[in-house]
This record gives C-alpha cells, sequence and structure tokens, in this order.
C-alpha cells in the first residue's frame, strides 16, 4: 500500500497542510498495544539479542525494541511485507501484514 499525500504551495511559500495524513486515521499501532507482541511472535525466535540459536539470522539484526526495529524497518518491510520471505516458513496473518505496514508508515 503506498499513500501519496500531495501538499497545496501558495503564492507566498506557505504549505497548506489541511489535508488529512494517511495516519490521521485508522487504528493506533504502537509498540505496546501491538508490534512489540508481533516481533515477539514472528520475529525473536532468531532476531533477538537473547536468542541462543540464531538460526543463521544476522548478529545485531533484532528486534527487542522500537529503536531496533526503526534501524532496520526498510528491511522488515522488505523481508516482511514485500518479499514476503521472512519469516522463514511464513505464517503471517494478512492482516497482521497490514497492521505491520501502518507500524512502519505511522508509529516508527
Amino acid at each position: 500500500m503506498i499513500w501519496l499525500v500531495l501538499l497545496a504551495c501558495d503564492g507566498a511559500g506557505v504549505v497548506d497542510s489541511s489535508e488529512p495524513s494517511p495516519c490521521d486515521s485508522g487504528p493506533d499501532v504502537t509498540w505496546d498495544a501491538w508490534a512489540n507482541g508481533f516481533f515477539a511472535t514472528y520475529c525473536r525466535s532468531c532476531h533477538s539479542i537473547d536468542t541462543p540459536d540464531r538460526r543463521s539470522a544476522p548478529e545485531g539484526v533484532d528486534f527487542d525494541s522500537p529503536s531496533d526495529v526503526r534501524a532496520f524497518s526498510d528491511r522488515v518491510r522488505a523481508r516482511v511485507i514485500d518479499d514476503e520471505s521472512m519469516p522463514v516458513g511464513g505464517g503471517v496473518y494478512p492482516e497482521d501484514l497490514v497492521l505491520l505496514e501502518r507500524y512502519l508508515d505511522c508509529s516508527i
């Protein structure tokens, strides 16, 4: 899903931001309310600093906190949403993919 927001500029160079952002409506997808559980369920068995058997997950690519996800948000989007190559074996519910995209777009 790609959101396009166009901002109009008046002759004096002032941006008209009266158009609502796509993040202004819809569910509030935060770390505490949703994303922490998502990453615990789908990612941390391999991608956590505390995981003893990373199953070939690269060292340092961990999803234990919002800042960890922020650091790798482009890779998360590419692997989980775009390619659907993570988690290995799949299994992410379509509604969770929608919420993950919203989290990446609006909350981090």
